[in-house]
Formats: structure tokens, C-alpha cells, sequence
């Protein structure tokens, strides 16, 4: 029963990895920044709905330890991979910057400038769920309004520390941090409300609610165009993308709902990936990387020449999903160094079974 309670968000979780994929397989532009409004909040959100927090707040040291094995080993050790990829491949490939810097950067905990790496989301998910964490133990019995005012207050403070400080890039991210915090609480408030059931009421009130939704979104997305908080890019008003995060969310959660009540098996199929969902997403990168060394100046038809990223897009999205899961599948879960690489931890036989049986015949 609790399986099938949680399918839609199952499914929203799968979509929002999806869509992740399909941004970095396109070039900055209004579509681009119509989908960078709700994607990465989503998956902020989804965690602080789905966080249980009683059963992690008298054991919290246990669980920020584990958090930070599964997010921040692969972190560090992936960053450390791009580095000794980079020193190999420099100057063949030439990002703009020698490889030493690099290692600034890295110490830095944010850039280089212009090449933000991927892995900012492990990072600014770790921070923001141990801020989360010591938040909600202290405060979640208190009056909602102090959990309201830090949620209100935190993107505009993480927006402050970029523009105080007159940096391009804030040191390890906190701004992002602080971004992240912020949509997590609002997560957690939810389910304080609503708990984990679909955010449905009726067909008609629904129908009505995903139209006023995608109208909203669309307007004040388009004014607050392209937003990476991972790049400190925060769109027009920081705000506005905080109202996108919540109602995208909103939409996709209530589209996951009809779509797992009609078709059955979609949960299944975005539980399988969702089990190699941060493998999936700490690959896909390189497989896009590849794709633009190797196939950057091929067009498919003369007439993709009107939209010279059309070829890249062809190539890149669906190779990036399945290159990325298959590899996941069938190398990194029969290795335990990979898994260590990638996941920062082990998966025990048991889960290593689970996980297989989750793959669709």
C-alpha cells in the first residue's frame, strides 16, 4: 500500500533525472531556461517530503555520516578523476584554463568560472541536508512561523553573499546551499500537511489547478529566464524561482499521479531507474562530452542547419540515458570499487538483488 501511495513520486523523481539530462543536452536558451525553473527544485522539495524525520532526528550524527559517505566521497573522488582526465587530455582539449587550476578551484569548493562541474548538486545537497537536519530536530516542534522565516529568508541571504562579496562564484556554494535549504523546508512542510499522498482533489479541480499552474509558471519563468544556482545564475529575482520551483513541482507531481493511475508499470520502470539515479546522473556528463568531441560538427539533415544544436540534442539525450543506465547496471553494481567511486559506500547483496529486480523485462 505505502509502494503504491508513493508511485507518483516514483515517477516525478524519474521525469526531474530525465529532464536534468535533457538541459545539459541543449544549448542555453528560452526552452532551456523554461525547464531550469523547476527542475533542480524538485528534487529539493521531493526530499523534504519524502525526509522521515522521526525516525533520523534521535540519530541524527548516524545519518549526516551516512549522508556524507553517499554524497561526498563520490564528490571529492570524481573531482579528482576530471582532474587526471583533464591533465591527460590538456592541451588536446582546452577548456580555457591550464589544469593546475583545478586544483584552485577544488579548494576553492565551487568552479573553475564558466566550467561548473555537475557535481555541485552533491555537494549543495549534502550541506543543505545537514542545515535541514539541525533545523528540523530543533524546530520541528516549535511554532511554523520560525521554520517560515528561515525558508524565507535563506535565498535571499544566499543571493547576499554573491553580490556583498562581489565574487562571481561563492565559496563552496553556500548561496546554493542556502537556495536548497529553502525549497527542502518546503517540502517538509508539506508533508507535514499533507503527508506523502498525491496532491490530487478532483479531476475537474485538478484539470484546473495544472492549467492556472503552467500559466503562472510559464509567465514568470519566461521573466525570470535561465537560472544554475550551481553557477550562481539565480535568473531575474530570486524569488521567482523559488514560486517556479514550487508550482513546476506541483505540476509534474500532479501529471506523475494520473500518468502512474493509468499506467501501471511506470512506476516500475522509474523505480528501476531511480535505482541508479546518482549513477546516472554523476555519468551522463562524460557520455555528452564525448558525444560533442565526436559529433559536434555533423548534421543529420540540411535542414537541422537552422538549429545547429538539433544534431547534438539527437545524439546526446538518448545516449546520455542509456549509456548512463546501462553502465550503472551492469558495471558499476558488480564492482565494489566503482560503487565505492560512485556512491561512496558498498551496496549489500540483498540491495544489489533488489535493484535488479527492479529492471524491467
Amino acid at each position: 500500500m505505502q509502494e503504491k501511495r508513493e508511485s507518483w513520486i516514483t515517477l516525478t523523481k524519474a521525469i526531474a533525472l530525465v529532464l536534468v539530462i535533457f538541459i545539459h543536452s541543449l544549448p542555453r536558451d528560452w526552452f532551456n531556461g523554461f525547464l531550469t525553473g523547476f527542475v533542480m527544485p524538485s528534487f529539493f522539495i521531493l526530499y523534504g517530503v519524502t525526509h522521515n524525520s522521526p525516525k533520523y532526528r534521535d540519530n541524527l550524527k548516524q545519518y549526516l555520516l551516512n549522508r556524507c559517505r553517499a554524497l561526498m566521497i563520490p564528490y571529492f573522488i570524481l573531482n579528482l578523476i576530471i582532474f587526471a582526465m583533464y591533465v591527460v587530455s590538456y592541451p588536446t582539449i582546452d577548456y580555457g584554463f591550464p589544469p593546475v587550476d583545478y586544483i584552485y578551484w577544488f579548494i576553492y569548493g565551487s568552479g573553475p568560472i564558466g566550467r561548473v562541474t555537475h557535481l555541485w548538486f552533491l555537494r549543495t545537497m549534502f550541506f543543505a541536508i545537514v542545515l535541514f537536519s539541525v533545523i528540523d530536530r530543533y524546530l520541528y516542534n516549535k511554532s511554523v512561523i520560525f521554520r517560515f522565516i528561515i525558508a524565507a529568508t535563506a535565498p535571499g541571504i544566499g543571493v547576499l553573499l554573491k553580490f556583498s562579496t562581489g565574487v562571481e562564484l561563492v565559496p563552496w556554494g553556500f548561496d546554493a546551499v542556502l537556495i536548497a535549504l529553502s525549497f527542502m523546508m518546503i517540502g517538509s512542510e508539506i508533508r507535514k500537511h499533507h503527508h506523502v499522498a498525491p496532491w490530487s482533489k478532483s479531476k475537474l479541480v485538478d484539470l484546473v489547478g495544472l492549467i492556472t499552474a503552467f500559466v503562472v509558471y510559464t509567465y514568470i519563468s519566461t521573466i525570470n529566464e535561465f537560472v544554475n544556482i550551481g553557477k550562481s545564475v539565480y535568473g531575474n529575482f530570486i524569488y521567482s524561482y523559488i514560486l517556479t520551483g514550487v508550482i513546476g513541482t506541483y505540476m509534474v507531481g500532479l501529471l506523475s499521479y494520473y500518468a502512474c493511475k493509468r499506467f501501471i508499470s511506470l512506476e516500475r520502470y522509474a523505480a528501476a531507474f531511480n535505482s541508479v539515479g546518482q549513477e546516472v546522473y554523476e555519468i551522463h556528463p562524460l557520455i555528452i562530452e564525448i558525444n560533442v568531441q565526436l559529433f559536434g560538427d555533423i548534421a543529420l539533415a540540411g535542414t537541422l542547419y537552422q538549429w545547429p544544436r538539433a544534431p547534438l540534442l539527437i545524439y546526446n539525450f538518448p545516449l546520455a540515458i542509456i549509456i548512463s543506465y546501462l553502465f550503472a547496471i551492469k558495471v558499476i553494481s558488480r564492482s565494489g570499487i566503482l560503487q565505492l567511486i560512485f556512491l561512496g559506500f558498498r551496496k549489500s547483496k540483498e540491495e544489489t538483488i533488489k535493484q535488479s529486480s527492479l529492471i524491467p523485462e
